[in-house]
């Protein structure tokens, strides 16, 4: 399936939200939520979680391993921690121009991600999108095992939305997005955001890989359906 097949036909544009949409997190604020969060559990974080910089990996980790109540505060003190990361995430050029766009002409639009919802509200809320998104499909208590790779999200918003997967197109920067959506059937565009990264996103078999978000804008321009 080309690029243009892929956007033009949708109905619905899905689309992730660290990386799609806005830069939440790097390197070192990924470092700070994992030390953030081993210091809300019972037990010292195992040595390869403390390490790491993955905090949905600790969030994983200990919902196998402790209870509800200890579960509710870890998510909220995450949820708090996305609340002050997007006073301050630098939105993905063109990404505000593409959610319009498809909004304006006749396209649903929602936000995907493993975020927590409030968060995503918060972000879209703050530059002005909110009105134009749809839906918001993201982090809650009792969905931390059904996060990207796992097809939850994105088989609850094609099917709230669009109906069908086939109807809906998804765009996000990552592998488990990409195994995401081969797993609930939903095209899915690559967005190769750094240097390197396309052909590393290409193996894992998208409809498209695009560089740039102004790239969905230009699939729509080269198929004779012009965004204004």
């Amino acid at each position: 399936m080309t690029a243009v097949r892929a956007i033009v036909q949708a109905t619905c544009l899905l689309l992730d939200f660290d990386g799609p949409v806005c830069s939440l997190f790097s390197d070192p604020t990924d470092r700070a939520a994992v030390a953030e969060l081993g210091a809300e559990l019972p037990e010292p974080l195992p040595g390869e979680l403390r390490d790491a910089n993955d905090p949905f990996a600790v969030l994983r980790y200990a919902a196998t391993v402790y209870g509800d109540s200890v579960m509710a505060g870890l998510e909220r003190r995450f949820t708090e921690f996305e609340l002050a990361a997007v006073q301050g995430a630098e939105p993905t050029p063109s990404a505000d121009e593409v959610i319009r766009s498809a909004a304006t002409n006749s396209r649903m639009v929602a936000v995907v991600g493993n975020n927590s919802p409030a968060a995503i509200d918060a972000y879209l809320t703050q530059h002005g999108l909110r009105s134009f998104v749809s839906g918001i499909f993201g982090r809650t208590a009792v969905n931390l095992m059904k996060l990207k790779p796992a097809p939850f999200l994105l088989e609850e918003a094609a099917g709230r939305l669009a109906g069908h997967p086939g109807d809906c197109v998804f765009v996000g920067d990552s592998i488990t997005d990409l195994e995401a959506a081969h797993a609930s059937r939903v095209p899915v565009v690559a967005f190769a955001n750094k240097p390197g990264k396309a052909d590393h996103l290409a193996r894992h078999r998208p409809a498209a890989v695009i560089h740039d978000m102004a790239e969905l804008l230009l699939a729509h321009r080269r198929s004779g359906i012009l965004l204004e």
